[in-house]
């Protein structure tokens, strides 16, 4: 098995550790300057799903083209709870787990 992804998804490998996360972004911003410069999109996705949306069982990130008008959309939940309401309240929660790291 060569595919790291496929490693880590067998047990073979640990999961991400700080080092590797790394150099996935900094892989991630490599494949963006890339995409800019040959398909001059008007911006790009970066994005990975996890837990049960991760239907692959190893970390990836998507690395996405993105066009005005392309009909690819960030949709809103099937099932709205008001999290918009609560924008101040979730701040200060982050904001106190952080101070706790």
């Amino acid at each position: 098995m060569e595919c790291l992804g496929c490693r880590i998804a067998n047990g073979i490998e640990p999961d991400l550790d700080p080092e590797t996360a790394h150099a996935v972004m900094d892989a991630s911003q490599k494949v963006t300057a890339l995409l800019k410069s040959l398909y001059k999109p008007d911006g790009i996705r970066i994005c990975a799903d996890g837990g049960k949306f991760n239907d692959l069982t190893h970390y990836h990130m998507h690395v996405v083209p993105r066009y005005e008008g392309d009909g690819l959309a960030w949709s809103e939940p099937l099932h709205p709870d008001g999290a918009e309401t609560r924008l101040n309240e979730t701040k200060a929660k982050i904001l106190k787990a952080l101070s706790e790291v």
